[in-house]
């Protein structure tokens, strides 16, 4: 269900020989950017029926890893993660949509 490619939109390739160009509203693209799509279901839920937090947090790892790996050509895990706040919940049959990408790296 997990997937560590991004969906790319299509570059139109000229006849005339120029340089392929990016369609129409594509910017640059940081190509650590992971994007991770989950469809809640019941078992990823409390006895509310609400999203829970560890399973929450676990997607939010993966998609966290899945860039840091992009960037480093190796495997990665996590250390730490800070200030995270959740404003409201999230019930079965909503999807939640989660976006990673490396900002600065350090040796």
């Amino acid at each position: 269900m997990f997937s560590n490619r991004t969906s790319r939109k299509s570059i139109s390739h000229p006849e005339s020989g120029d340089p392929p160009t990016m369609a129409e509203g594509e910017g640059y693209r940081n190509p650590t950017e992971v994007q991770m799509s989950q469809l809640v279901l019941p078992c990823h839920t409390n006895h509310r029926g609400e999203l829970s937090i560890g399973q929450l947090l676990k997607w939010i790892d993966t998609t966290a890893c899945l860039s840091a790996e992009r960037h480093a050509g190796c495997p990665c895990v996590t250390a730490s993660m800070d200030d995270i706040y959740f404003d409201h919940t999230i019930s079965v049959g909503q999807v939640v949509n989660i976006k990673a990408k490396v900002n600065r790296a350090f040796n």
